[in-house]
């Protein structure tokens, strides 16, 4: 490709249109011209003119074209992620401007880690809708790494997530404490052992135990607990990544042993489902954030939203802390 010449930031929001984001996007998802041109009703000469445009504008190849379709370079790449970012804000401002038309308070949308959804989220957005029912909330539960991503990009205003310490997607991040998830040894509520009030890992190494998957920083955690105390891992296990109902069945059901976030494993103690034994793991994977986008202006619907989560992030704390 002929060498580009470094663009003008002053004239580079007159030469941008909608539609090259538009493009761009579609891009990003398919990696084919001709798909992408048919998504956003372009023919495929005038998006290949589009294309063009855009990589004069910031003088960069966006893409590396091929009999295969076409890959975006690492330009292309950052370039869709911002397009993106675009798109979604505007999407937000249509959403809150039409909640201003019908009267309502607008929509917030949520990611989440499970113990943040299995515990404060519901009682959060409870008190939310009680308050301000016109209010329209979404839901997700997502793994640490897609739910940054999202935030990152706009498709979500918030998320409840693991504190983010990698430098680059820091940056993009506003992040607030909620609380410090230590995980707790639980088991049923008529295990042998359920009423102990000290106990040593020597005295269940032969139980069965529902472990996390090897590899994993929690495994290894787990595992220097197991070598400091006792000498060796446990034998009767079942690795596990399944849905938490999964193990709360062997654990209930079938007398397995489990390290459980404690945030999780108090509600389950409340109604009776299991007991929570007198060994801990501490915090190993770090503590539970908020997570909103830096220098993004926060709609009336998100900074109740953020409010009401920060109130229920203390109650939970409170309920968990020893009598």
């Amino acid at each position: 490709m002929a060498h580009l010449s470094a663009p003008s930031v002053e004239a580079l929001p007159f030469r941008l249109k909608f539609r090259q984001l538009i493009l761009l996007d579609a891009l990003g998802d398919t990696q084919s011209l001709r798909k992408a041109a048919a998504q956003t009703h372009l023919t495929q000469p005038a998006a290949t003119r589009a294309m063009a445009e855009l990589e004069s504008a910031f003088g960069v190849q966006l893409f590396v074209r091929s009999h295969a379709g076409m890959a975006p370079t690492i330009f292309g790449d950052a370039l869709i992620q911002h397009a993106r970012r675009v798109l979604f804000d505007v999407q937000q401002a249509h959403s809150d401007i039409q909640a201003l038309r019908s009267g309502s308070h607008g929509q917030v949308r949520i990611g989440s880690l499970l113990p943040p959804a299995a515990s404060l989220l519901p009682i959060a957005i409870g008190e939310m809708k009680r308050q301000f029912p016109q209010i329209r909330a979404s839901l997700e539960q997502l793994p640490q790494m897609p739910l940054v991503e999202r935030v990152r990009e706009g498709s979500l205003d918030i998320a409840l997530c693991r504190l983010v310490t990698d430098t680059d997607h820091a940056r993009d991040l506003n992040q607030t404490v909620l609380f410090e998830d230590e995980f707790v040894l639980v088991a049923s509520r008529d295990h042998r052992h359920a009423h102990a009030r000290s106990l040593k890992l020597t005295d269940l190494i032969d139980d069965p135990w529902v472990m996390p998957h090897s590899g994993g920083k929690l495994h290894a955690h787990v595992q220097a607990l197991f070598l400091a105390q006792v000498g060796r891992m446990p034998t009767n296990t079942v690795e596990s990544s399944t849905p938490l109902v999964a193990n709360l069945l062997l654990i209930e059901q079938y007398g397995f042993l489990n390290f459980m976030q404690k945030t999780i494993a108090h509600s389950y103690a409340k109604r009776g489902q299991l007991r929570i034994l007198p060994i801990s793991l501490g915090s190993p994977l770090g503590p539970h954030v908020i997570a909103v986008r830096n220098n993004a202006g926060l709609a009336p619907a998100v900074e109740i939203a953020l409010r009401k989560l920060r109130e229920a992030a203390e109650k939970t704390v409170e309920e968990t802390l020893p009598a």
